[in-house]
């Protein structure tokens, strides 16, 4: 989030992109007298030119005259302008600052629209993270429990074959236990028997 442009609130806002070209021209649409009484006057100063060229001093008078008429034209202008317009500009102010209100709680609202979206999408990648990290550790636990599983049945195995051979190797003690126990009591016999036959022959004596 960090590393994305924070959004802008004047990208879309016609007021604060007019140049002035377009200001004159708002202007001169809002007041179209005082631009005819400006022309008035650059129209007389320049036939008092003329005149003056010429030669003509009651030509020059005549345009010095009608300069001031323009002038003083212009100036009536402007304060009727301003007493006429002034009621209606005080509503435009008026006007002006309610759509800037709206304008800037609108800018807010797309603006904490926007963090709320990012930070909807930051919310998402976490748990997709948490996730693959949760199915990491949990294969990472399978893997365990298997190498476990594992290692105990390979004891196990061997525990057996060393009781199996231990077995083997009872079996084995047995069979020739049997057969020298049963070697012995032959002997014992044989050595029972023949003293036996000696007591019978001091007998016969």
């Amino acid at each position: 989030m960090a590393d994305r442009p924070l959004p802008s609130s004047f990208d879309d806002d016609k007021e604060y992109q007019e140049t002035g070209f377009q200001k004159v021209a708002r202007k001169l649409r809002e007041e179209p007298l005082i631009p005819l009484g400006t022309g008035l006057t650059c129209l007389a100063l320049y036939n008092a030119w003329r005149a003056m060229r010429r030669g003509d001093h009651a030509g020059v008078q005549r345009m010095f005259r009608a300069r001031i008429g323009a002038q003083a034209f212009t100036v009536l202008a402007m304060v009727a302008g301003g007493a006429y317009y002034g009621a209606d500009r005080e509503k435009r102010k008026e006007l002006i600052k309610l759509e800037a209100q709206k304008r800037a709680e609108e800018r807010n609202q797309k603006w904490l629209h926007e963090l709320e979206v990012r930070d909807e999408e930051d919310k998402k990648l976490q748990a997709a993270m948490r996730r693959k990290r949760d199915r990491l550790e949990q294969k990472r636990a399978e893997d365990a429990e298997k190498e476990a599983e594992i290692k105990v049945a390979g004891a196990a195995s061997e525990n057996g074959a060393a009781a199996e051979q231990k077995t083997k190797e009872g079996d084995g003690s047995g069979v020739l236990g049997a057969l020298s126990g049963a070697g012995g009591w032959f002997g014992l016999k044989k050595e029972s028997a023949e003293p036996s036959k000696a007591d019978e022959e001091v007998s016969k004596k």
